[in-house]
């Protein structure tokens, strides 16, 4: 069910929201814990919600983390159909960037190490 959980909470939370221009989707997670620009909220099954108001690499981003660091099937099917429709190019491993069709870019990430999965997509500094 984690490996559901992490892609869902990200799918609905994260990139539909960044990729359509509107802020991450929060509502019904409380006030979450601040410091400085980064907000954390709780989710079920010990995941974690981050978003960033202000990350150092771009100008926004949000994140969901999973620390039982399952596969995320989902996630691989979709990364894969949107870089076959040309909606994603890979730019190194785990990194994707939006391709010509919205600024500024996005660029998705997946990273999966000891701290478990972290599902990332960022506002960049780039533009198309």
């Amino acid at each position: 069910m984690a490996q559901a959980g992490a892609w869902s909470d990200f799918e609905t939370r994260c990139l539909s929201a960044l990729q359509n221009l509107t802020p991450p989707v929060v509502a019904g997670l409380g006030q979450g814990t601040r410091e400085g620009d980064v907000t954390r909220y709780a989710l079920s099954g010990g995941r974690e919600l981050i978003v960033d108001r202000a990350p150092g690499d771009g100008i926004s981003a949000c994140a969901v983390r999973d620390p039982e660091n399952a596969p995320v099937p989902g996630f691989d099917d979709w990364i894969a159909g949107a870089v076959r429709e040309g909606l994603y190019v890979p730019v190194v491993e785990g990194r994707w960037q939006s391709h010509l069709w919205i600024e500024p870019k996005l660029e998705v990430q997946k990273d999966s190490g000891a701290g478990g999965l972290m599902l990332r997509i960022l506002e960049t500094r780039l533009e198309t």
